[in-house]
Order: structure tokens, then C-alpha cells, then sequence
């Protein structure tokens, strides 16, 4: 679980920069932007771990079955 999720994250936050680039015309624009869209990527993600976090522990026992 462990390497697949840290392989997931990887590949993320690869797609969001490819995407964060697709919105810029140059790298000098982009690099200007880099925190700003470091800030969005980094909120965005707390605020869905979050709500994904309080949802587990809310149906902690319907979602552990196997336990």
C-alpha cells in the first residue's frame, strides 16, 4: 500500500505541473506563478484528505470490514 500510494502521489503532483505549464506561455510566467500554484495544489489537497479523513472516520467500522 505503501509504495502504490507514494506512486500515486508522485504521478499526481506530475499531472498537476504538466497542467500548471499548459496555462503559461512561457517559463518565466510560470516560474512567477510557482508559489502561487504551489499554495493551490497544497490547499486543495488538505482540504480533500481532510473530508476523505473525517468520511473514514464517520463509517470507520462499515469501511474496515475485514478487521
Amino acid at each position: 500500500m505503501g509504495q502504490v500510494g507514494a506512486s500515486m502521489m508522485y504521478s499526481s503532483t506530475r499531472f498537476n505541473a504538466w497542467i500548471s505549464a499548459c496555462g503559461w506561455k512561457n517559463r518565466e510566467d510560470m516560474a512567477g506563478a510557482k508559489q502561487r500554484t504551489i499554495k493551490y495544489f497544497v490547499d486543495e489537497y488538505k482540504r480533500m484528505l481532510t473530508e476523505n479523513l473525517e468520511d473514514y472516520i464517520a463509517n470507520f467500522d462499515t469501511y474496515n470490514t475485514d478487521k
